[in-house]
């Protein structure tokens, strides 16, 4: 009950301050909270000017992840501690996956993803409960690398 009434709270506050659109990055001004079609919803709460993440890119983020009340994971807190991983290689919950595709460089979001997203009806151990909506309240991408290009693709173009 406390989880459905913190996601309550959190989103009637998003529905109430932002503007809702549907659509993907690109799409919204700061402040505005855009929902996908897969129920996905995040806020810019600053838009970085680096790369943009694509497949294969090596990514650094900082995170603050809540279920309900209680946050069960939070790299801001530790030094040295990025949460890096390779788009569309690294295996991640199809959110994550989702919400990085729309990132670069130097954003700092805010982003719900619904159950359906997550972890669903089997939860992740005694950490997230099966249903669980999970938001991350802290979202930063501190670095994005992007693939290197083959000795091929590179001899091709001097020719």
């Amino acid at each position: 009950m406390k989880v459905t009434l913190m996601i309550a709270v959190c989103l009637s506050l998003f529905a109430t301050s932002c503007q809702f659109k549907q659509g993907a990055e690109g799409s919204s001004d700061l402040g505005d909270t855009i929902q996908t079609a897969s129920g996905l919803k995040y806020l810019y709460l600053k838009k970085g000017d680096g790369p943009k993440v694509v497949s294969g890119a090596k990514v650094g983020t900082l995170l603050s992840l809540k279920v309900g009340d209680s946050v069960v994971w939070n790299s801001f807190e530790e030094p040295d501690s990025l949460f890096s991983f390779t788009a569309d290689s690294t295996r991640l919950i199809k959110g994550f996956t989702e919400v990085v595709s729309y990132l670069r460089q130097g954003d700092e979001i805010i982003a719900v993803l619904p159950d359906s997203l997550a972890y669903g009806a089997k939860g992740a151990g005694d950490v997230i409960p099966p249903y669980a909506t999970l938001v991350y309240d802290q979202f930063k991408v501190v670095k994005v690398e992007l693939p290197s290009t083959t000795n091929s693709e590179h001899s091709d173009e001097n020719n």
